[in-house]
């Protein structure tokens, strides 16, 4: 794991090695065992590394092609760089190093760009390739959007980066705060539209590279979700998707288990972090390493069905105990690392597990992914029933309440509006509370309604159901692997994420729907048509039940078949009680740019709620309203006012 960062083109010619260098040195973090620097072809390339394959010098970066006419940084790990390797070495291609990263490049030279089809794992790739004939440079990232990169197009030129601070060391102007992202944000908790907070600043799409060379530059798929997805695909019966499903997982976990240097597995006590453990364990002569964190407060950890994992699989167990001190520190410590507002409350305990179990190795396992590919959220995915039910919900008189509380009242003509309302964790009428009234916001929010309805459009065969799970696949998820990214990164730490292999999501969207979500019995559906989904997910129906039936084999019921809980922070008793003027001091920056966009009297007004120190959904809100704050203010000097 490692950063890079490159300017390309013309964008070059006003960028001093020196200030190249300071750049570079600011993704230390996400590289600390090397780094490295060079020119070619009238480009910058450098990178910053963390060892993890091959532990000697000669994997050093950029690295160059035998004939030095291609050069490659690189930031991720190919995880079948060994098979590739033997295929390589029998057409005659020889090698110096032990490193993927020569695999990726002699790959490339063989091949050419299709070499991206024959990986398994998760990266960001620049090559620039100087071969008479194929002059050009490409930008590549996951098909996932695993592994982030980011880029400023300026003048014909070019700057890229594993994190927007190194954009913003050298682009030398200031950034637009980006509306858009505003808006998604206290929709969402994240920017759905390939955004970052800064106006101009991108991210690549996953699946995508961009080609650049002498006539210009062009977007390009190289994969893509929607081919995958099986149109009511055929039933093959139940244990053919178990014994599928346990082989990738399986064999998913194998590959990410590859590495130099020490490993371990986030172990939270759910049903993903304990199944990648118990296969991990399974895989392994030695214990392995495992890690929680929680809160003192009773009801904000989840230690007693880690502790059950650990003891079954007699791994080498840490509990981390967390408490207020130093929570809104650490909070703003973050928000440098991500370069944006934290998305979720426990991106903090995850930051700080990271750097506690970095003391002891520099690879871990987590169990993002599963959720979105096996319908393991439950209450909004089973809400495709209350679209199709709506009307005699709403007008039952026993779930008319219900109902109405829940979609305030609203009755949709299109799926797409349902999914955005049912979708947003601040509703459209808190969130227009929240905003300051300068900015026509409506507009905003029909670009990012329009995002979820080209998602929609891209599989328009599919049922609604499916079409939640492509879009959290595609769009969800990548808030998730960000916060994955910064938290691990900033400590210095490698994640993977078993669940993101595209073998394991390819094989999910051709099992049936009912294998996932799954009716407990034919009278418990029958049941549930007159209920929202609130009261149906986990009562009527177990979610995530194949990926649950395929985990009994290696954990206990009590682990599998338990409400969901998530990973709560204790907010309400915190911006209720010692944190109450530390969030006002925080809002009283009139010469803040959030507060061009926050109506700050609003959300005082919460501040002085009596509920509040009970109501973690009101803390959240004014949770994000902070961090938007705190943002920027780390980030003023960037930022027009």
């Amino acid at each position: 794991m490692c950063g890079i960062l490159a300017c390309i083109g013309s964008v070059n010619n006003s960028v001093t090695s020196e200030q190249f260098s300071k750049a570079l040195a600011l993704l230390s973090h996400r590289g600390p065992d090397d780094a490295g620097y060079d020119e070619f072809c009238g480009n910058k390339l450098g990178h910053t590394r963390l060892s993890i394959q091959d532990l000697s010098d000669v994997a050093h970066q950029p690295m160059y092609s035998d004939k030095h006419d291609v050069a490659v940084i690189f930031n991720g790990e190919i995880y079948n760089f060994k098979e590739i390797r033997l295929e390589l070495e029998s057409l005659g291609v020889t090698f110096n190093t032990q490193s993927d990263t020569e695999v990726l490049l002699k790959a490339y030279v063989e091949y050419g760009i299709g070499c991206l089809s024959r990986f398994i794992g998760m990266f960001s790739i620049i090559l620039v390739d100087s071969r008479p004939g194929s002059m050009c440079t490409y930008v590549v990232r996951d098909r996932l959007g695993i592994k982030p990169l980011y880029y400023f197009h300026k003048d014909g030129g070019f700057i890229f980066s594993s994190e927007v601070k190194s954009i913003l060391s050298l682009a030398k102007q200031k950034f637009k705060l980006n509306k858009r992202s505003v808006s998604s944000y206290l929709s969402f908790r994240y920017s759905i539209l390939d955004e970052t907070f800064f106006e101009g600043i991108e991210c690549l799409k996953p699946g995508t590279y961009i080609r650049i060379d002498e006539k210009g530059y062009k977007e390009q798929a190289y994969w893509s979700l929607a081919d995958q997805v099986v149109g009511n695909p055929q039933d093959k019966g139940e244990q053919y998707y178990l014994d599928r499903l346990d082989e990738l997982l399986t064999s998913s976990i194998k590959y990410r288990m590859i590495s130099d240097v020490p490993f371990g597995a986030y172990l939270s006590g759910g049903v993903d972090s304990s199944l990648v453990t118990a296969l991990m364990s399974s895989e392994s002569d030695e214990p392995i390493k495992t890690y929680t964190i929680g809160f003192n407060e009773s009801g904000y950890n989840e230690f007693e069905y880690a502790d059950i994992v650990a003891r079954q699989y007699q791994t080498k167990h840490k509990q981390i105990v967390l408490n207020s001190d130093g929570y809104f520190d650490t909070l703003s410590t973050l928000i440098k690392y991500k370069d944006a507002p934290l998305s979720v409350p426990n991106e903090v305990p995850l930051y700080l597990m990271s750097k506690e179990l970095k003391k002891d190795i520099t690879v871990v396992l987590s169990g993002e992914g599963a959720d979105e590919i096996f319908g393991g959220y439950g209450r909004i995915f089973r809400s495709a029933d209350d679209y199709r039910n709506q009307k005699a919900l709403h007008s039952d008189e026993q779930t008319a309440e219900k109902y109405n509380k829940k979609y305030n009242g609203q009755l949709f003509e299109k799926e797409v509006d349902h999914f955005f309302y049912n979708y947003s964790y601040t509703k459209p009428e808190v969130k227009s509370q929240l905003l300051s009234k300068n900015f026509d916001w409506q507009s905003i929010d029909a670009q990012l309604i329009q995002r979820f309805a080209d998602s929609f459009d891209e599989i328009n065969s599919e049922d609604y159901l499916t079409k939640m799970m492509y879009t959290f696949e595609t769009i969800h998820l990548q808030g998730l692997l960000y916060r994955v990214d910064t938290t691990t990164m900033a400590a210095s730490v490698e994640a993977r994420v078993p669940f993101v292999d595209h073998r394991l999501v390819e094989f999910a969207f051709s099992i049936p729907n009912k294998y996932k979500l799954k009716w407990n019995a034919e009278l418990d559906e029958e049941l549930a048509k007159a209920k929202i989904s609130d009261d149906v997910s986990e009562l009527h129906d177990t979610p995530k039940y194949i990926l649950k039936k395929v985990s009994e084999k290696y954990l206990p019921d009590q682990v599998l078949y338990r409400k969901k809980m998530g990973f709560p922070v204790p907010l309400d008793k915190w911006l209720g009680g010692s944190f109450a003027d530390t969030a006002r001091k925080v809002l009283s920056d009139n010469e803040n740019a959030a507060a061009e966009v926050i109506d700050v009297e609003f959300v005082l007004t919460l501040l002085e709620d009596p509920n509040l120190s009970n109501d973690h959904a009101l803390a959240m809100k004014i949770w994000m309203v902070l961090n938007l704050f705190l943002f920027c203010s780390q980030y003023k000097t960037q930022l027009i006012r």
